[in-house]
């Protein structure tokens, strides 16, 4: 790794670099602004519109869980068993099918 040349600063420029390091440290503030200003519009949501809001998303979680519930319930399809004959007939297929190399006929 190649180092670097350590240059000197002066204080101002120390003082400066300080200052900048700091303020980016602080909380920001972005957005609370906007919150304060708009406070009034947040407030005007009823309780009531909540209430159903709620219900609703309760309602479609509980059937998305009796879904989610009877798919696990169910049990899993055994495989059926392959005699070896069949097995040997497979594979055999398999070998022409995909493993062959291709002959070339015509070399000069």
């Amino acid at each position: 790794m190649a180092r670097t040349k350590e240059t000197k600063m002066f204080p101002e420029q120390q003082e400066k670099m300080t200052q900048e390091v700091m303020a980016s440290l602080h909380p920001s503030t972005y957005g609370k602004d906007y919150a304060q200003k708009h406070s009034s519009f947040f407030e005007e949501v009823e309780n009531s519109d909540l209430e159903v809001v709620t219900e609703n998303v309760a309602a479609t979680t509980s059937c998305m869980e009796d879904e989610l519930t009877n798919e696990v319930q169910s049990p899993p399809n055994p495989q059926k068993r392959i005699s070896g004959k069949q097995r040997k007939a497979t594979l055999e297929e398999y070998q022409q099918t995909f493993l062959q190399v291709p002959r070339i006929d015509d070399r000069k």
